[in-house]
């Protein structure tokens, strides 16, 4: 696989790590949640699959492109989880290809009362050609950018659940 682009995004919470539980909250997360994160998030669920693995289902539209991810969890920590999805994605709505999604959250603390919620998104691709047209397209720009949206909204989405349920 060949990296096409890769985004990290921090923004703080203002509550210690230990409060949250980013795989509970990642596998409960609503499709009307989902929705409000983000204005490329169209809609978002949880299966099983027959092994018993647990996914995550998001459909979301980045720079114009619509994206089908199935994610599984490779790694899930209370403050860390590992997704990686075989992703559909159609270029301008019209030319299907498969991409690797790969997106991880943290939460890193800060202090006491205080952690930084961190999203990575990386994508790849096995075709080196698939590297140029990303960059022509500005999909790394995109992905940015949408980043930049989704993880503040979130870290906030994680706040008011984790405290709402608490009370």
């Amino acid at each position: 696989m060949k990296k096409l682009f890769q985004t990290v995004c921090e923004t703080t919470i203002n509550a210690p790590k230990e409060a949250f539980n980013l795989h509970d909250w990642v596998f409960t997360l609503s499709d009307k949640d989902y929705q409000t994160t983000a204005r490329g998030h169209i809609a978002a669920g949880s299966s099983i699959h027959t092994d018993g693995t647990q996914t995550s289902v998001n459909v979301e539209s980045v720079g114009g492109n619509l994206l089908v991810q199935h994610y599984v969890a490779e790694a899930k920590e209370p403050d860390y989880i590992k997704m990686v999805s075989m992703s559909d994605l159609w270029l301008m709505k019209l030319i299907h290809i498969v991409v690797k999604v790969t997106w991880e959250m943290r939460l890193i603390s800060v202090s006491k009362n205080e952690c930084k919620f961190q999203n990575t998104v990386l994508v790849e691709h096995p075709n080196f050609i698939m590297k140029i047209l990303s960059a022509l397209a500005l999909g790394g720009y995109f992905v940015r950018k949408h980043n930049e949206e989704e993880t503040p909204l979130f870290a906030k989405n994680l706040y008011e659940r984790t405290f709402k349920e608490k009370v």
